[in-house]
């Protein structure tokens, strides 16, 4: 147990944006409305799953659409209070904390928000370890926890339930709610057992983030890399990027096909070493990294691109020709290396037909 107060949402806010390996959305709006929280309500308490009774109930949830949209109309301020407490009303039960269904961009910061506005536990915890496009692509998912009753709010009051749905279909019913909600909006998922947390969910991903935040904060890369096990894999220079628009047609679940994400591919030239080029391909986040024709970091593991004089975190949609960047990589979640992991977040997953390659020191 510990306390998070205002203080350190700078630190949370830079490391969340470094495990958004290129996505997960700008944190500016998000850490400002957690500040202001947290200096209206004091810090929180952030405890681990096993820190709950067994039965204890906790709420995952975050942000689903477009970032910019939200940049653009932040929370009203009522959604996480609506969101949580339909919940209550519709499973007749308590949610006793909340957590981010991934704790990397802007959705490792909304869950402090909400546990401020509610007076609830933060979890260390989240579902990914790092940002995924899909709302499927969770180890809720991995272990058969529902993701329905779903509960979707918008800042203009609107309310959706979703239920009766597994993870694929609720992935696409939300996000068609979400259209419909002008862009952005507020989402729940089905209350989990802190038991069912503690043996699913990826713990210790908040202070990750947190202690990532502070050792970029001190430019310290190298000691970043070490303590969690990464590596420098590039230093270069863009020297062209190609974009695409999202499409269907990724085969992932018998009989269905998953959205190929918006996004496209990269050329950097090496700063240092004439003649080395590496090809960068993301969808959202980054996925590839090729030199030679050979993977030498691929998703499920965070390829992660910092300024290479400012270590400031780059989106990919902040990719542009001429650019100077170093690639780091670090190790995702043990849960994501294994064949159902891989299947669900790895190289196939996303349309790409190469072996998954292992982040990690060389």
């Amino acid at each position: 147990m510990w306390q998070l107060g205002a203080g350190d949402i700078d630190d949370l806010a830079r490391g969340a944006a470094l495990l958004g390996a290129g996505g997960g959305g700008e944190t500016r709006t998000a850490a400002a409305l957690a500040r202001r929280a947290l200096r209206s309500s004091g810090p929180i308490t952030v405890i681990e799953p096993s820190e709950l009774a067994p039965d204890a109930r906790a709420v995952p949830l975050g942000l689903v659409g477009s970032i910019t949209v939200f940049e653009e109309k932040p929370l009203e301020g009522t959604e996480m209070a609506r969101v949580v407490h339909a919940l209550d009303r519709y499973t007749a039960g308590r949610v006793d904390a909340v957590l981010g269904f991934e704790a990397a961009g802007l959705n490792a910061l909304l869950p402090v928000v909400a546990a401020a506005v509610l007076g609830l536990p933060l979890l260390d915890a989240d579902g990914m370890g790092r940002a995924f496009p899909g709302l499927d692509q969770t180890v809720f998912t991995l272990h058969g926890l529902a993701i329905a009753p779903m509960a979707v709010a918008d800042p203009r009051g609107s309310l959706v339930l979703i239920d009766g749905v597994d993870h694929f279909l609720g992935e696409q019913l939300a996000r068609s709610a979400v259209v419909t909600m002008g862009g952005w909006a507020l989402l729940a998922f089905a209350p989990q057992r802190a038991a069912d947390l503690a043996r699913s969910a990826i713990v210790g991903s908040v202070r990750k983030a947190l202690e990532a935040g502070r050792l970029l904060g001190a430019d310290d890369v190298p000691g970043l890399l070490r303590r969690y096990g990464g590596r420098t894999l590039f230093r270069g220079k863009v020297i062209e990027v190609q974009r695409r628009d999202a499409e269907t047609g990724v085969a992932t679940v018998p009989g269905r096909a998953r959205r190929r994400w918006g996004g496209g591919s990269a050329v950097l030239e090496h700063l240092d070493a004439e003649g080395r080029v590496l090809r960068l391909e993301f969808q959202n986040e980054n996925l590839l990294a090729i030199e030679d024709g050979v993977v030498h970091a691929s998703v499920p593991d965070l390829i992660c691109l910092l300024g290479a004089e400012t270590r400031a975190n780059v989106t990919t949609e902040q990719i542009r020709y001429g650019l100077e960047l170093e690639i780091v990589t670090l190790p995702c979640a043990p849960a994501w290396c294994t064949p159902a992991g891989l299947r669900l977040a790895g190289p196939a997953a996303f349309g790409y037909d190469v072996p998954y390659s292992r982040a990690g020191p060389r």
